[in-house]
């Protein structure tokens, strides 16, 4: 029987990127795409990448236009590095105007035109919403090598709560689904699998707070997995 071809656009998550005990990156082998591809028999061409926007996601599919023209669907998994700020340079001048890594606007707009390419080139897309993040553990984390001064200095730029971290992210996750009922594109919806599990989702994440561990990427898995889109 031959084997469905999926081709998968992301970042760190759709990578399958995990923080370990020596607080290092690495690409794990229990990731939610390496267990479709083994528990639903799937040919899956992944092309998420550490650290990677939406940017990035259309550079994918210039470079690989024939692999997703070729693929019956396309996962597009993007939003958490988007939302972002560059946290060192608030560090050091919290009082300028500071931005997104992408704009929520801009967010949109490229979006829908990566979706629009997709749909040209003959592949499904599919939209994955995002898994939560835990603000502290994410503030600690990129703030580690920060004196108190520049931690604060973000705080305060921040209006004193961390918890500013997941708001923005959590605007980014509502735009994916306004995108997809805009578009009539399907979405898998990671998010409230999460969110469901009440305060133990976050066994769930690395201490990063950002990257789900190999019990996140199972529950991933399964989400999409009890979607049967596939």
């Amino acid at each position: 029987m031959k084997k469905r071809k999926i081709v998968a656009l992301g970042d760190s998550i759709t990578k399958g990127v995990v923080l370990n005990n020596e607080n290092n990156y690495l690409v794990s082998e229990g990731s939610f795409v390496e267990i479709l591809r083994r528990e639903r028999n799937l040919e899956i061409e992944n092309y998420g990448r550490f650290g990677c926007t939406i940017n990035y996601g259309h550079q994918v599919i210039d470079r690989h236009s024939e692999e997703i023209a070729s693929a019956e669907y396309t996962i597009i998994e993007y939003g958490g590095n988007d939302c972002d700020f560059h946290w060192k340079r608030i560090a050091l001048d919290p009082k300028a105007e500071h931005k997104p890594k992408t704009t929520l606007e801009a967010f949109r707009e490229s979006f829908v035109e990566l979706i629009d390419k997709v749909k040209a080139l003959g592949s499904k897309p599919i939209i994955l919403s995002l898994p939560p993040i835990v603000s502290d553990s994410y503030f600690a984390f990129f703030s580690r090598s920060m004196d108190q001064s520049q931690q604060n200095n973000i705080l305060g730029w921040m209006g004193g709560e961390v918890e500013a971290i997941e708001r923005w992210h959590e605007d980014y996750n509502r735009e994916l689904f306004a995108i997809a009922t805009q578009t009539a594109t399907p979405i898998l919806d990671i998010t409230h699998p999460f969110s469901d599990l009440k305060e133990e989702w976050r066994s769930l994440i690395c201490p990063d707070g950002i990257h789900p561990n190999a019990a996140g990427h199972r529950l991933i898995a399964n989400s999409i997995m009890t979607a049967a889109v596939f």
